[in-house]
């Protein structure tokens, strides 16, 4: 056995919780995007519904509207379920790491540290650029399973985090 190798085992008491974490929550103006995307994509597919069921076959009015009106109350759960989850969406940046929390029903928290990072970019869609907002995208070694991708951020946070990763791995490369 090599005497230079040690693997000594951490308690888990030891190690850092996620619960005290400083999470900072999305822009708020993210939501009004998000919600945006939802309802206008599911509106447009009523409506296409709509005038399909009325002009091309012979759809009977109460099916139409039955499946209307259940399109509907669907939209306005997903709309709530959005809410909800939103506000359990975060991100931090620590010290050796990047982290993103979501999931309403199924929480999830990706770690990201910054030795697997390869790049990073900050995207603008048409609605986000609107409201003045970005995602930050983070591309790993590991392959497209572990990259990140943090939307609702300000374009100004967006590329102090990005310039921020740019100069920690300038600095892990010199090294």
């Amino acid at each position: 056995m090599n005497p230079l190798f040690q693997n000594t085992q951490l308690s888990i008491e030891a190690l850092p919780s996620v619960a005290e974490v400083d999470w900072q929550g999305l822009d708020k103006a993210y939501l009004r995007v998000d919600l945006i995307g939802l309802w206008f994509f599911r509106l447009v597919v009523l409506g296409l519904f709509l005038a399909y069921s009325y002009f091309v076959t012979d759809f009977p009015a109460g099916i139409r509207w039955s499946i209307a009106g259940l399109w509907v109350f669907l939209l306005l759960l997903a709309t709530l379920l959005r809410y909800l989850g939103f506000r359990i969406k975060g991100y931090a940046v620590r010290q050796h790491d990047l982290m993103y929390r979501r999931g309403l029903l199924f929480r999830t928290v990706t770690v990201v540290p910054f030795t697997r990072i390869q790049h990073s970019e900050v995207e603008q869609g048409v609605i986000e650029r609107q409201f003045g907002l970005s995602s930050l995208s983070v591309f790993t070694a590991g392959g497209s399973q572990s990259d990140l991708a943090i939307p609702g951020l300000k374009r100004e946070d967006a590329e102090r985090i990005r310039n921020f990763l740019a100069q920690k791995l300038a600095s892990d490369e010199e090294e």
